[in-house]
């Protein structure tokens, strides 16, 4: 009997053991492609920007990056530099600046105040209403440029 039960056990868990990376969750996955691109700010690269590019299609994933010294972002869906999946997104845009309490502050007894400041105009955050958009297509070069402005 045990051992019946050790055999039904090693039966049962070996398949899961067999290394395969690839699970029910990631095997609904669409496909995904590699996208990048940079963006900048009255002709300046925009570092610390959040770039969200959100599906038109019957796909719902979102695919986020954020821009480093020199603008640059690489989008991320899934996995890190997967890219977006294929078709026509909105965009959104976000770069804030936050400001809380002073470092090593004791936050028991300081008032926190937390201020954050879009450091670009706030309708570029709204991929309804920022007027960014980009196409993503497979096996081709999915390098976009945002050149944002100030719509003061």
């Amino acid at each position: 009997m045990r051992r019946s039960l050790i055999l039904l056990l090693l039966i049962i868990l070996c398949p899961a053991c067999s290394g395969s990376a690839e699970d029910k969750w990631t095997k609904q996955r669409p496909p995904t492609y590699p996208a990048s691109g940079t963006v900048k700010f009255n002709g300046s690269p925009l570092e610390g920007a959040t770039i969200v590019f959100q599906s038109n299609g019957a796909q719902t994933q979102a695919a986020v990056g954020r821009t480093d010294k020199d603008g640059h972002f690489q989008l991320r869906t899934f996995e890190e530099g997967d890219g977006a999946i294929a078709g026509e997104h909105r965009v959104a845009i976000t770069c804030i600046r936050t400001e809380g309490p002073a470092e090593g502050a004791n936050l028991d007894e300081a008032d926190v105040v937390i201020k954050e400041t879009s450091l670009i105009p706030t309708v570029y955050g709204n991929a309804q209403k920022s007027g960014l958009t980009a196409n993503v297509k497979p096996d081709q070069e999915n390098d976009f440029t945002f050149e944002l402005e100030d719509k003061k």
